[in-house]
C-alpha cells in the first residue's frame, strides 16, 4: 500500500511533536544527541532549545487536535528554521555534526509536508 499524504501528516506531527519533546524535557541530553558535547551545553543554551521546544509542542498540540492553520504552519517554519540551520552550519555557532543533522530532520518534515500537501485539502465548513 503507498503512503498517503494523511500518514505524512501524521508523521510531520509525529517527528515535529517527538523532536519538541525532547527538547523541553531533555535539552541536554537531545543536544548531545545531535552532537553538541556536554561541556558546552549550557544554561543559556537550555534555555535556547526549551523556547524552541515551546514553539513545536504548541504547534503540533494544535495541529494534533486538527487545526488546519497550525498544520499548515508546520512546513513553512520548518523552512524558516532550514535558513537558521544553515547559517549556524556556515558560521559554525554549532559543530558542524549539529547544524547538518538539524538541517536532515527538517528536511524530513519538510519532505511530509509537501507530500501531505499533494493530496486533496479537507473542506472547509463555513459558519451556519
Amino acid at each position: 500500500m503507498p503512503w498517503s499524504p494523511e500518514q505524512s501528516q501524521r508523521a510531520m506531527v509525529g517527528v515535529g511533536g517527538a523532536v519538541g519533546l525532547a527538547a523541553a524535557v531533555a535539552p541536554s541530553l537531545l543536544q548531545r544527541s545531535f552532537g553538541i558535547p556536554a561541556a558546552d551545553v549550557t544554561g543559556a543554551n537550555e534555555l535556547g532549545w526549551r523556547l524552541f521546544a515551546t514553539r513545536n509542542l504548541y504547534l503540533t498540540a494544535r495541529a494534533a487536535t486538527g487545526d488546519q492553520a497550525a498544520i499548515d504552519a508546520i512546513g513553512h517554519l520548518q523552512a524558516l528554521d532550514q535558513v537558521v540551520f544553515w547559517h549556524a552550519f556556515a558560521r559554525r555557532s554549532v559543530p558542524r555534526r549539529t547544524a547538518l543533522l538539524a538541517v536532515l530532520t527538517s528536511a524530513v518534515i519538510v519532505g511530509l509536508d509537501a507530500h501531505r500537501r499533494s493530496g486533496p485539502r479537507p473542506s472547509v465548513v463555513s459558519g451556519p
